[in-house]
């Protein structure tokens, strides 16, 4: 069984996402979910672009649709996430649209060496919160 956990920089950034206005993003958390549904971990490993390498680890950037609006892959949203190689874990380190109010169109490469290393820090300090994929991401929601 895959283990999905969260560092705290991704919950708040669904938290944020989800305030905005209208709505806009309230469909970031289903489209988490989808593209992890039914997934095997390898093919959590696999078919993304990776933007750091490591020999235990890879960090990904998961491009999503916003269904919700009408967007593409391309337009939607960038999940950046952690998968480690030897074991069935998935670490959501940070998401973010394309589009909209709270567009951001890149990640620096600081910025995913912070999240790496805040996952590490999280981890050491029993921090991390575990998640069912299939639940929406609803605790993150009610937080």
């Amino acid at each position: 069984m895959i283990c999905f956990v969260s560092v705290s920089t991704f919950r708040k950034r669904i938290v944020e996402l989800l305030k905005v206005k209208r709505g806009v993003y309230g469909g970031v958390t289903n489209e988490i979910c989808q593209a992890f549904k039914d997934a095997t971990i390898e093919q959590i490993r696999q078919n993304r672009d990776m933007i750091l390498l490591n020999n235990d680890a890879a960090v990904i950037k998961l491009r999503m649709p916003d269904k919700k609006q009408h967007l593409s892959k391309a337009d939607g949203y960038r999940l950046i996430y952690m998968v480690m190689k030897q074991s069935p874990l998935v670490a959501l380190l940070d998401v973010y649209p394309k589009r909209g109010p709270s567009q951001q169109l890149d990640i620096e490469d600081n910025e995913t060496a912070r999240l790496v290393m805040e996952f590490v820090t999280e981890l050491q300090a029993n921090l991390l919160v575990m998640h069912d994929i299939n639940d929406n991401l609803k605790s993150i929601a009610q937080e």
